[in-house]
């Protein structure tokens, strides 16, 4: 029989493909490359593993293969052994997206929610990948170890989400918040699933984690929520700026005096900074120099020689060194 040349001609989304003839001839040649191995069976039973490189079918040449030979020579016909070429290259070609059904005890609400990623693999054992995962096909592509793959992430992040709610350290309105948490988690549990199956997870991401659908009990309360944290915002907000706001009262009460009467102005000036002493007329240095800015400042503005916006900018740059 003619010799042949065996390697793989898979397309790049291939992980596993089978040489599609069980018929090879003594003295043909297997072309491994750098980024695969190649299994040799027998009924099913695993004879060898090929490195990168040329091997022939010989007798001697390939540790596994005497056997065969010895049964195939008796019968005066061709070997018959499945020859399988397992990619080794890591890959990030991996996108998935899980729906899960989530109890929200807070607010007793069963939801829809959505979850979607990447993740990167390298398959370091293709014996093992090759018989637990591929089985009997003929071949299997990137989608199918992704539909291999996603009940586990599923599991994964189902346990993970009804944990975290148990705990009461989360609620189905900021479940957005643990990604990085999440993706850990999952990563962790789903590393020690995938080396079972001769799988090494590089990396594992969580781009997203939503609510799905119109669920009309959850946008209400979505939107009562939304309506507290703005009050919240404007109460905090009222308050920081209360002190503010008395100032700025103060201080234009003070601006019309000092039109009127600057001895009189310069005291409340003083006296509204706490720097008058109780039965003195005795005024610190520094806030003296100070008064005396501030009151030059009023007659520019007063001569027209600045303007309003002029004025009260560096009138409370001057308050704010004291």
């Amino acid at each position: 029989m003619a010799t042949l040349t065996i390697e793989s001609i898979a397309s790049s989304d291939y992980l596993a493909w089978r040489y599609p003839k069980r018929e090879v001839t003594l003295g043909s040649q297997v072309i491994v490359n750098e980024s695969e191995q190649a299994l040799l069976f027998e009924n099913g039973k695993l004879i060898h593993v090929l490195s990168a490189g040329r091997h022939l079918i010989e007798s001697g040449n390939i540790p596994g293969l005497d056997g065969v030979l010895r049964r195939t020579l008796g019968n005066n016909s061709p070997l018959k052994i499945d020859i399988w070429f397992v990619t080794k290259t890591s890959s990030s070609d991996y996108k998935w997206g899980v729906q899960l059904k989530v109890k929200d005890t807070n607010h007793q609400l069963i939801v829809p929610v959505g979850a979607y990623g990447s993740m990167m693999l390298r398959i370091d054992d293709p014996a093992s990948f090759l018989i637990q995962v591929v089985g009997k096909d003929l071949l299997l592509t990137k989608k199918d170890l992704r539909s291999f793959i996603l009940p586990s992430i599923e599991r994964s992040l189902k346990d993970y989400i009804a944990e975290k709610i148990g705990k009461g350290s989360l609620d189905i309105f900021n479940i957005d918040s643990v990604l990085v948490e999440a993706s850990n988690h999952a990563k962790s549990s789903l590393s020690s699933t995938l080396e079972r199956f001769g799988m090494n997870l590089l990396d594992f991401y969580i781009q997203g984690i939503e609510v799905i659908g119109d669920n009309p009990e959850y946008l209400k309360i979505k939107e009562a929520l939304g309506d507290a944290a703005s009050l919240r915002i404007r109460a905090k907000a009222a308050s920081d700026t209360e002190g503010f706001y008395q100032q700025e009262r103060t201080l234009d009460a003070i601006d019309k005096v000092v039109a009127k009467d600057t001895s009189v102005g310069s005291k409340l000036i003083s006296q509204s900074l706490g720097e008058i002493q109780i039965g003195s007329n005795v005024i610190n240095e520094p806030n003296s120099e100070t008064k005396k800015k501030l009151l030059e400042l009023k007659e520019l503005l007063n001569s027209g020689l600045i303007s309003e916006h002029e004025y009260q900018n560096k009138r409370i740059k001057l308050l704010g060194k004291i």
